[in-house]
This record gives structure tokens, sequence and C-alpha cells, in this order.
């Protein structure tokens, strides 16, 4: 009896301790759960860089100049000067991405009129959400001003201060121990700036270190001079895309070798294409209520079947964009339709919703993907949707969703805040030929000074000739 009573003692000494760890053990594995629990990763950090096109050469087209465009001779001149001044003039910074020589942060906030720049970036964040709503990506948006001209030399020099600025900006964010990824958008010529970059790494005494994660040329004239650059292990990713109506992309004989620009990179025999490339050719359909012949009379949605994508249930039309409106803002006065379907906005602005439909098709072909085999991406604005298919024909091809005519809508009702009080084809040719005018003044006085001191030279001369005895005897 004297056992059972010491054990039941002692069991009763030793109850608060197992409850205690008793305890312990239900809540061990929930506090080991929410420690496996790992804390959501911070948002990437993402540099997107504007690079714009060349001014305006229309003004300078005469035989006098057509050699100088050739010979790539064009420092000096009254077009130059002409370029300088109207890259000062900020007229013409309120219909585009693009601000003063050199490397400017877009700021959000600023909210005015005339700050296309600030419109564009604020575009793209809503198009991001579109895309990701958790809006994993912190974006930083920037704009680099190159001079503009029709030179291939003073692009590549163009490209230096911009590989600079790069480098600049990314040891900052290291610094914080961050590592962004950079998103260069270059359109026109300022794509083939940004192609100069692969030529800077490889010819200047650079930090190799940089390296661009998208490389977006968006109608950007290739040419036989920077298309191999395209190669360099600078750029990790390259999105090459045209417009079927943009026929300016092509037209560019006067800084190439070849007799006209392309609107695509093919191969050469010492030039191959890598597989980093994806060539996209943008279309925009709207509909018409003219018959076509040939085409499907359904008239419900759902009526053609999923592998007839191409059936055009209410007879649409090619309306796809120009030069002009693939980057500009709709109150540009020269070559933007006011017809265009998606006036006020330049088609840049789904980019990001582009790529990320691009990105999902050619990561099912995986390593089978060719990118001589262009893609293609046909936007039907009115009906909320985006075909895309490669250009082997309409089987293969995908619906993918396009934004509603909600967000449309709302996208053209931001640019009413921006949109400038007046930008008429009136302003535009006045601060052109303002410009001009100027650069002539400039051009004349610095004529009349060379030939002053030209003809001072010459005199002194003629005086030292005649009087060779005294000019013996003052020596």
């Amino acid at each position: 009896m004297k056992k059972i009573y010491a054990l039941l003692f002692t069991c009763m000494l030793l109850q608060p301790a197992l409850h205690c760890m008793a305890t312990v053990a239900e809540q061990t594995p929930a506090t080991t759960a929410q420690t496996n629990i790992s804390a959501p990763h911070a948002p990437k950090t993402r540099l997107t860089v504007f690079v714009h096109g060349i001014m305006s050469i229309k003004p300078h087209l005469s035989i006098a100049n057509f050699m100088r465009f050739v010979n790539d001779e064009v420092e000096d001149t009254i077009y130059s000067e002409t370029v300088r001044h109207m890259r000062d003039d900020s007229f013409f910074y309120q219909n585009q991405p693009m601000e003063e020589i050199g490397w400017h942060k877009i700021d959000l906030n600023r909210i005015e009129r005339g700050y296309a720049s600030g419109l564009m970036a604020r575009m793209f964040e809503r198009v991001e959400k579109l895309v990701d709503p958790n809006h994993t990506y912190e974006n930083h948006y920037y704009t680099y001003g190159w001079y503009g001209l029709l030179s291939a030399r003073i692009r590549y020099f163009d490209a230096i201060p911009l590989y600079h600025y790069l480098l600049s900006e990314v040891a900052k964010f290291r610094a914080q121990g961050i590592e962004p990824e950079i998103r260069l958008i270059g359109y026109s010529h300022g794509g083939n700036v940004c192609l100069n970059l692969g030529a800077v790494r490889q010819n200047e005494p650079v930090d190799q270190s940089l390296c661009i994660d998208e490389l977006i040329l968006i109608g950007v004239p290739i040419q036989c001079e920077t298309d191999f650059l395209i190669n360099d292990p600078i750029f990790k990713k390259i999105y090459q895309q045209s417009s079927r109506g943009d026929r300016i992309q092509t037209l560019d004989f006067f800084s190439t070798k070849r007799f006209f620009s392309r609107n695509r990179f093919k191969p050469r025999s010492c030039f191959c294409l890598p597989e980093k490339l994806i060539q996209v050719e943008l279309r925009l359909t709207r509909e018409t209520s003219k018959k076509r012949p040939g085409h499907c009379e359904c008239q419900e949605e759902d009526a053609c079947a999923p592998h007839r994508a191409h059936c055009k249930p209410r007879r649409l039309r090619d309306a796809s964009a120009g030069h002009i409106e693939l980057w500009f803002f709709g109150w540009t006065p020269a070559n933007y339709r006011e017809d265009f379907i998606l006036n006020p906005l330049p088609v840049i602005i789904f980019l990001p919703l582009v790529l990320h439909h691009i990105d999902r098709m050619t990561a099912t072909q995986g390593t089978c993907f060719d990118p001589k085999q262009q893609i293609v991406l046909d936007i039907r604005p009115e009906r909320q949707e985006m075909l895309l298919k490669y250009q082997t024909g309409w089987k293969d091809a995908t619906r993918v969703p396009f934004p509603n005519q909600k967000v449309v809508d709302e996208l053209k009702a931001m640019t009413k805040v921006y949109e400038p009080l007046s930008y008429t084809a009136q302003d535009y040719d006045y601060h052109i030929q303002l410009a001009i005018d100027k650069a002539q003044r400039e051009h004349y006085q610095k004529q009349k000074k060379i030939k002053g001191r030209r003809r001072r030279r010459e005199q002194h001369v003629i005086r030292k000739n005649r009087h060779p005895m005294k000019s013996m005897l003052v020596s």
C-alpha cells in the first residue's frame, strides 16, 4: 500500500509539468509552421528607359544636303544647328516621351499639361496592373535624350553617355542592396542608339558588367551597320516590333550602306540570328460595314470553331499603326490619323500586355523557337481580343484578351489632363521655322567670321609680299 500511495503522490507532483510539456508539444508544430512560412518576397525593381527617334528632316531635304546625309557629314551645318535648337525647345516634348538631352527620371506625381513622359509612364503602370494585378515590380521610368541627327556616327557617340548613365543608375541601386532589371525601349533610330551599346562595350574602355535584360525595338530601321550587335552579350533578350502600316521604317537610305533599311532582322553569311531575338509584326484590325468576299458571315461570337480563329464575323479591315502612331500621342498634328482606332493613344502603351502574351507563346515553343520566324499579333480592340500566330498560317492562331472598352476609355481619359492647350500644325511649323531661322543666323555669322579671318590673313600676306625689305627689318 505504501508503494501505491507513493506512486500516486509522485503522479500528482508531475501532473503540472506533464500538462506544461503537452501544451508546448501542441504549440510547437504551429510555431514551426509559422517559422517555415517565408515572408513574401520584396518586389523586383525594373528600370524602364525611353529613347526617342530623330528630329524631322523634312525641311532639310534638298540637293545640297543629300550628299551630306549620304556621306555622314552633317556636323556644323544648318541642319545640325536646327536640330540642336529643336532639342532645346520644350514644345517638342509635349507629344512623346522625350525631354532635354541627357538622363532624366520621370516623375509620376507630376501631372500637368504637356508632360507626355509622365503620361506614358502612368499608362505603363496601368497596363502593368492589368497584366499583373499583384504588381510584383517596382518600376522606375527614365528618358534618355540624344541629339536626334540622321547620322550613324552621331548615334554611336550618343550611345556612350547612355552606357555611363545606365552604369551610374545601376550602381545607385546596388548600393542599396538591390539588383535592378533594365528594360530599354528604343523608337525609330533611337533603337539604333540602343544597339550601339554593344559597340560601346566592345570598343570603349568601359565597365563590362552592364547588362540589358530587355531591349525593345519599336519601328527601328534595321541596318547592316548595327544589326549584328544583337549578338552582343550585353543584351539578354531582344524584341523587335514592326507594324505593317509603317512606311517610314524602310525608307532610310541615307545612313546605311544598303539601298534601303529593313523592318526585320535577317541572317547573312557572316551573321546568324540569336535565340534571344523575338520578332513581332503588329497589326490592328477594325470592323467595317462593307461586305468583303471570301470572309465568314457568322453573326454570333461562338459561331466559328476555335481552330478557325482567323474567321472574321463582322467583316474586319486592316487599320495598322503608322510610324507616328506607334510612339506619339494623338494631338501630334502630322501623320497621326484622326480616325485611328486607338486615337489619341499610341500603340506602345500596350507593350507590357503584348510582351506578356508573346512570352507565354514562345515559352511553349522552348528551344524549338526560330528567331527568323515572325510572330503576328493582330489586335482587335472593338472585339476586345488579340490573335497570336506564327507567320506560317492561321491554323495555330490563339485568342487572348485585350482590355475592354471601359479600360481603354479610362486610358483615353488620362490624356485629357496632359494634353497641351495648343498643339496645332501651325504651332508645330512655327517652332520648326523658329529653329531654322536661329540656325541660319548663327551659321551665317559663323561663316562671316571665318571669311573675315581668311580675308585678314590674305591681306597680311599681300602686305608682306609688297614690302619684303620692311618685313625683314622688322623681323
